[in-house]
């Protein structure tokens, strides 16, 4: 059953890996930031990728408690990425299990536009380390594969960012994304 189970956040975790966070400070305009790139070794962290680093964090923080209500304030009301990340939340839940350790690996991103209110991303990322929990057993989760995608966050008036839709940009011949 848990075999299932990990499956199903694999594939709920593609549709909503990549978000946006509370963080009171917009996304940087150009921004842009690469894991495990040693070029960039002691630099100061691009305000986009504090943004979605504080948002991982806040949802791992969901996963962990197994809070709908804490997964459902990091998305605008509506967000189908959202809905669908609250479906894998409660089938977790459901069966009484909790999802530990969720670490989201941001391997690139760029910002495609910033505003006040409104910022597009794109990012590629992917989640590792998860485990699903009962009691006292735990089962590691697959890693996720890395995907690109196209997120929108919106500021709401709170200050807070929330994600507003993900899509999924597919891969062309030459390594680049649309």
């Amino acid at each position: 059953m848990l075999v299932v189970l990990a499956a199903g956040l694999a594939v709920g975790l593609a549709v909503a890996v990549v978000r946006a966070g509370a963080s009171r400070q917009p996304a940087g305009a150009g921004a842009s930031a690469r894991s495990g790139d040693d070029s960039s070794a002691g630099a100061p962290e691009p305000p986009a990728a504090a943004l979605l680093r504080a948002w991982d964090e806040q949802r791992a923080a969901a996963y962990a408690a197994g809070s709908a209500r804490m997964l459902r304030d990091l998305y605008v009301p509506g967000s189908r990425a959202g809905r669908a990340d609250l479906r894998v939340l409660r089938a977790y839940a459901g069966r009484g299990l909790r999802v530990e350790g969720m670490r989201t690996q941001v391997l690139a991103l760029r910002v495609l536009v910033q505003g006040p209110r409104r910022s597009v991303l794109e990012v590629t990322d992917r989640v590792a380390d998860a485990v699903a929990v009962d009691g006292s057993v735990r089962v590691p989760l697959p890693r996720d594969g890395a995907d690109t995608r196209r997120v929108e966050l919106i500021r709401g008036p709170d200050g807070a960012w929330r994600v507003a839709s993900v899509r999924p940009l597919r891969p062309l011949r030459n390594g680049a994304v649309r």
